[in-house]
């Protein structure tokens, strides 16, 4: 797909456009900060997202009850014929580092421009470089961070680093900073092609969703949000099975001696490379995970964290080399009840980014909690956590605590959440 520059002479033509737009007062001259490029473009209807919703529910072998369409229609303003558009861009942002980067996401808007508001979805740990937000546009894919946008929501969806531009670099997972920071500047982005292209301004108040190691990015995004001078309010943040507490994580890991998603030494390289760790690989992992050359073959160094953590691998793939078992690939060291070795690197880097103790959300946000006893892939430990804490703060928080695994929990996440936007649309 040719990709299209917004230059300035587009800026120009564009503004032309304009003249005599009601949305808006017409625009003459305007450079954007943060937006770089628009990357593609997708257009289907509100009917057409939510029979692709229930593809998705499909594929997790829920019973769903189809004469549900025909109750959606009816929440549909302009029923199943209501236009979307989907579109992936590329904008500015700054990387752990401190330095300027160029980032990827996706949004989606309702083609009326009578949105319902802003909701923000940030994605779950996605493993392959393939699974992106941005891509999925591209690829004209429904995906769950997308749905609330058949509601009629403008619906933004970052993909932050580690995908496009920067995929030889590990997703930055659990680094609050800089998730609410390319996240805001996702936000400003959207705000800017809105108002290029439709002549829109993009309404400072968001709704924020966030499931699974999205779910802590939620949250960053409202401490980033609430603590800087963003102009942005948080109504609510709905977030479920979330690790927002790295160390509560890792102790009941070694505890239980089991992660079905295999996601602990995603999280360990990105807080590697982004804190300059140093760490030695050989007293983090065991077995060849600790092999640091780009090969599946053990006998040349290969078969390791570099080789199955390098974005092209799936996840499938990953479980039937590695198992559920966390002894097959961590190191002893791992199983202490608190950090030690080589793991005691790990501890500044996850008090820094705590969500339960560093952001207590204001008094106008509310916290919607939703975790799974039965959790297989991050302990609940971690909601029960932040749920204690934030009542001792104070917060509006309130707390499901349900059974069945992940998969069926982020059901009951995405249901819980589409029942908030239609009684708040």
């Amino acid at each position: 797909m040719k990709t299209k520059s917004l230059s300035l002479s587009v800026i120009f033509l564009a503004s032309c456009c304009w003249w005599g737009c009601t949305t808006q007062d017409s625009i003459t001259s305007f450079t954007p900060h943060y937006l770089v490029e628009e990357l593609g473009v997708w257009d289907f209807t509100a009917g057409y997202a939510s029979e692709a919703a229930l593809d998705l529910v499909d594929v997790m072998d829920f019973d769903f009850p189809y004469d549900a369409l025909e109750t959606l229609a009816k929440i549909f303003p302009d029923g199943y014929d209501r236009p979307i558009r989907g579109v992936s861009i590329s904008y500015r942002t700054i990387d752990p580092f401190g330095n300027p980067v160029i980032a990827t996401g996706a949004f989606f808007y309702p083609r009326d421009l009578k949105p319902g508001g802003v909701v923000e979805v940030p994605p779950i740990a996605l493993m392959h470089d393939t699974e992106a937000p941005s891509l999925y546009v591209e690829q004209k894919k429904f995906s769950y961070e997308s749905v609330p946008c058949m509601l009629g929501y403008i619906t933004i969806n970052p993909d932050f680093l580690g995908v496009r531009y920067t995929e030889d670099w590990p997703r930055p997972y659990l680094i609050a900073g800089n998730a609410g920071m390319a996240a805001y500047h996702m936000r400003k982005a959207v705000e800017e092609y809105l108002l290029l292209t439709e002549n829109y301004r993009l309404g400072n108040r968001s709704i924020i969703l966030g499931y699974s190691l999205g779910a802590s990015t939620s949250l960053a995004m409202a401490w980033y949000y609430q603590d800087n001078p963003t102009g942005v309010t948080v109504d609510k943040v709905i977030t479920g099975g979330g690790m927002y507490d790295g160390l509560e994580a890792l102790r009941t890991y070694a505890r239980t001696k089991r992660n079905d998603y295999l996601s602990i030494p995603m999280v360990i390289m990105g807080l590697d490379k982004y804190y300059n760790l140093g760490l030695d690989y050989s007293r983090i992992f065991t077995n060849g995970m600790e092999n640091q050359v780009d090969s599946p073959d053990p006998e040349a160094g290969g078969d390791g964290y570099v080789w199955w953590f390098s974005g092209k691998r799936t996840l499938a793939s990953i479980v039937r080399r590695w198992g559920s078992n966390l002894r097959t690939y961590m190191h002893p060291d791992f199983f202490n009840p608190e950090l030690t070795g080589e793991f005691a690197k790990l501890r500044e880097p996850l008090l820094e980014n705590s969500i339960v103790y560093n952001f207590t959300p204001g008094p106008l946000t509310e916290i919607h909690l939703i975790h799974s006893a039965d959790d297989n892939f991050i302990p609940v430990e971690c909601a029960d956590l932040l749920f204690r804490e934030y009542k001792k703060k104070g917060c509006a928080i309130t707390y499901d605590r349900i059974t069945g695994d992940h998969f069926h929990a982020s059901f009951y996440f995405i249901a819980s959440s589409m029942y908030y936007l239609i009684l708040n649309n």
